[in-house]
């Protein structure tokens, strides 16, 4: 009769499989850093993006609204080309450097800026009373590089007795 030895239970080569994953596991979250991601040369780690004023004048329903808030980025790699976009009621991301008109990219010192019209933006069905978050990508890769919110609040053709959004000073 021949008897077979084994060196190493089950229950220990479950042991040793688990322990080799997350010795995986964590090799992999240490060389998988932010700093990947930015080896491209197409960000920084420093841009910025600033939407001024920070609430502005939303009457949702206009066919075309008049209101124009202005868009400042800075800390871009020079030369960068940067969409810049917003989320509508439905979250479809409109291009609004586009919808400006405006082809934005970074200049020498890595700084843009260029006003936004909200036009359309206010038709029903498009745009509504809220929180946006104004994002800047990187055209290239559609990295996102910086966020910035907005407030969109009717300031002006509010009725009286109607309840006030909390993201709204009035």
């Amino acid at each position: 009769m021949i008897r077979t030895h084994s060196f190493m239970s089950r229950r220990l080569a479950l042991v040793w499989i688990a322990a080799s994953l997350l010795a995986g596991f964590a090799l992999l979250s240490v060389m998988s850093g932010t700093d990947s991601v930015r080896a491209d040369g197409h960000s920084t780690g420093n841009e910025k993006l600033i939407v001024t004023p920070s609430e502005a004048d939303f009457q949702p329903g206009n066919r075309s609204s008049k209101t124009v808030v202005w868009i400042y980025g800075s800390g871009f790699v020079p030369g960068t080309s940067v969409l810049v976009l917003a989320a509508d009621q439905r979250g479809v991301a409109s291009d609004i450097g586009a919808l400006s008109k405006v082809d934005v990219v970074a200049n020498a010192d890595g700084a843009f800026g260029f006003p936004w019209k909200f036009g359309r933006f206010t038709r029903k069905g498009v745009g509504g009373e809220g929180m946006i978050s104004v994002r800047a990508v990187d055209a290239a890769s559609f990295e996102d590089l910086a966020t910035a919110p907005l407030a969109l609040c009717n300031l002006n053709n509010r009725a009286e007795d109607a309840d006030v959004p909390s993201h709204c000073s009035k």
